[in-house]
């Protein structure tokens, strides 16, 4: 299980990293992070945690600034001092919310529910994995996109990798053309051919042989050239670095 902590206040942070501990000594808190931006920047750049615990006044606004930024798909516990934000808490992914100063009995009883859910949803995707293997389409082989007033067809085996830009989603042909296409990058991940194609993060889609330079990176993480140039580094985080390394040795 694996947690981030998104807090200014560093007894705030450290109670909860106890309080969490206490509850499951196996759960990872991959980071702890204390401004809205830090936070953009960490979720941009790595897998997404199963749970967040959030503060909602941090000390460059409010952690619902990071919902405009980055599209999350955690589950989300509230913990803040000000009870007025709570109808607008529950539009996002939220488990709870949690008023400080806070209580280990309301906490558990909010982790409880998160394990209960989530127990749910892997049960779930447990039985939709088995079923779409019954049902295994074969690997998709050409994007139609449109260019001004054309449609063109572009074969897979031109594509150099697929980007999510400003929320929009593109794919960079080999000869360096950048086409829109409608399919998001979670859907395109299980359309490509797994051996071909690898999801770095949650921006880059990469093709195996669009790939230039692949460098160790601080703090375990991967920093990978693609030909044609991509248009921001292209960091894989410690946890996915491992995954891309065994994808390489196949």
């Amino acid at each position: 299980m694996n947690v981030i902590i998104i807090e200014d206040e560093n007894l705030a942070a450290d109670k909860l990293k106890k309080m969490l501990l206490k509850l499951d000594d196996s759960i990872r808190i991959l980071a702890v992070l204390d401004t809205a931006q830090r936070s953009i920047d960490w979720l941009k750049n790595n897998d997404h945690p199963d749970l967040m615990l959030l503060d909602i006044h941090l000390g460059d606004g409010k952690s619902f600034d990071i919902f405009e930024e980055v599209e999350i798909s955690s589950h989300i516990i509230f913990i803040t001092a000000y009870d007025e934000y709570a109808i607008k808490a529950f539009k996002y992914n939220c488990i709870d919310y949690l008023l400080k100063p806070l209580k280990i009995k309301d906490f558990e009883f909010a982790y409880n529910k998160f394990k209960s859910q989530y127990s749910k949803q892997a049960q779930r995707q447990g039985i939709s994995g088995i079923i779409n293997q019954i049902n295994k389409k074969p690997f998709k082989t050409r994007f139609l996109v449109r260019q001004a007033t054309m449609l063109i067809s572009v074969k897979s085996s031109e594509v150099a990798y697929a980007y999510t830009k400003d929320r929009y989603h593109f794919i960079k042909t080999i000869s360096g053309i950048d086409y829109p296409i409608d399919n998001n990058l979670d859907e395109l991940e299980n359309q490509l051919d797994g051996d071909e194609y690898f999801r770095v993060n949650r921006q880059f889609i990469v093709r195996y042989s669009a790939i230039a330079n692949v460098y160790a990176w601080f703090d375990n993480k991967i920093k990978l050239l693609v030909s044609p140039v991509a248009y921001q580094d292209i960091i894989i985080s410690r946890l996915r670095a491992t995954e891309f390394k065994k994808w390489l040795d196949k």
